[in-house]
């Protein structure tokens, strides 16, 4: 089974290269970095820890969503079996893939695992845990799929599906997109629980809270 990782990054100097170090003892196919026009010398720090990397000037990135499906397209003409995205901003633990790994050895069939923070709530800021189970819930019913942490940007997808899906997003709508366009495909789901981690200091996620969220739910109806 061969695994390439698509990582979107801006302004990630400080936390991208413990993410790839992270990955690499996987063995993983390859390791894509999206640099999405930073300004910290993420691209070059990136390189140095063994990633590939795909520079988006600035002013040519449009976010998140476009920084994955630029990734997606310089990747989807080779040959192997699973995506695997991981955020930049070293809010997950790549250790926890190895449980990723565990599941699909006894469930071979599965198409889509998502990390799931659900085990870690504690450590999630209220509003915005509310917000993204609210969006989980709302959007699950529509789909016919129960999401347990569907903006979890920790997720690993069978290629040949994600390969069929054509994708708009921009910005963090891309991971609901991604999902509600899977599930019309009655695919094999799963959620693997992973850690939260919310680094010390003032908040450095782009996430925009209550706003995202309605924009994510809203450009998710209209795919």
């Amino acid at each position: 089974m061969r695994i390439a990782a698509v990582i979107a990054a801006h302004d990630e100097a400080e936390h991208i290269g413990g993410v790839i170090a992270g990955l690499r003892p996987f063995g993983l196919y390859r390791i894509l970095v999206v640099d999405d026009g930073s300004s910290d010398g993420t691209a070059e720090i990136a390189k140095a820890a063994g990633a590939e990397v795909l520079r988006l000037e600035v002013g040519q990135g449009g976010g998140k969503g476009q920084a994955l499906r630029a990734g997606i397209a310089r990747l989807e003409g080779d040959d192997f079996d699973y995506y695997l995205f991981v955020d930049g901003d070293g809010q997950h633990d790549p250790a926890d893939f190895e449980a990723f790994l565990r599941h699909l050895a006894e469930h071979p069939e599965t198409d889509f695992l998502i990390g799931s923070r659900l085990l870690d709530r504690a450590k999630i800021p209220p509003k915005r845990w509310r917000t993204n189970a609210l969006g989980s819930w709302t959007l699950g019913r529509i789909a016919g799929v129960r999401w347990e942490d569907s903006q979890s940007g920790f997720r690993l997808i069978r290629k040949k599906i994600l390969d069929r899906l054509e994708l708009r997003s921009e910005g963090f709508a891309i991971e609901m997109e991604i999902a509600m366009k899977a599930a019309d495909w009655k695919l094999r789901w799963a959620h693997i629980p992973i850690q939260a981690i919310y680094h010390p200091g003032p908040p450095r996620s782009h996430f925009r809270g209550v706003l995202d969220t309605w924009l994510i739910a809203w450009f998710s109806l209209q795919c």
